[in-house]
């Protein structure tokens, strides 16, 4: 396959969602053009749709080195790094993140749940208060930050996850274990759609 028809396949293999025929086509660009950061971010995707999330995390990483702006790529490289389990790594691909594009509820929300995860009570709060800055509806967010306010102050954790057990009735369950079986960081966390940005 040329990198004309490759890139021609490759659009036409995302939009029916073919991710076998679009890793292969994005390869095939990636070796033509080995510095373009946008081909290995979206062969990234393309891998974690698949399950190879290792191989993902090699194309973001590369992506990201070739293209540390690409706002994108780092956010999915932390997320790549959550799924694999890294927790330290992506916390501090998060953080980063973070600093870099403040103004996005989804990083907060996954770097305060993975602080959380590590036992950071305050660092989670943090996080998940500058993601309800940004989305105060964010049930999500809500439960997390009663779950990382409980690790400090049981009390005033419990009296938070409280409120909410009141105000949604359809996550009683989960806020009844939170509240009962302590906090847990749950994973997976948020994470985006594949799409060629």
């Amino acid at each position: 396959m040329t990198p004309a028809q490759a890139a021609h396949a490759v659009q036409g293999a995302l939009a029916r969602g073919d991710w076998e025929k679009a890793v292969t086509a994005l390869q095939v660009l990636a070796l033509a053009d080995p510095r373009n950061a946008s081909i290995r971010y979206n062969l990234g995707l393309a891998l974690r749709r698949l399950g190879k999330d290792e191989e993902a995390l090699a194309a973001l990483s590369s992506a990201c080195n070739l293209a540390p702006s690409h706002l994108n790529a780092r956010f999915e490289h932390a997320a790549c790094l959550m799924d694999l389990g890294h927790l330290d790594d992506a916390g501090k691909a998060f953080s980063d993140y973070c600093r870099a594009a403040d103004q996005d509820a989804d990083g907060w929300l996954n770097l305060g749940r993975i602080r959380l995860r590590l036992g950071d009570a305050q660092g989670a709060v943090e996080a998940l208060e500058r993601c309800l800055a940004l989305r105060p509806d964010d049930r999500e967010a809500r439960l997390a930050r009663g779950e990382a306010v409980q690790l400090e102050d049981r009390e005033r954790g419990h009296a938070d996850l409280r409120r909410l057990y009141a105000d949604h009735p359809q996550d009683r369950a989960r806020l009844l274990k939170a509240m009962t079986q302590g906090p847990r960081g749950r994973l997976p966390l948020s994470g985006t759609r594949l799409a060629v940005r």
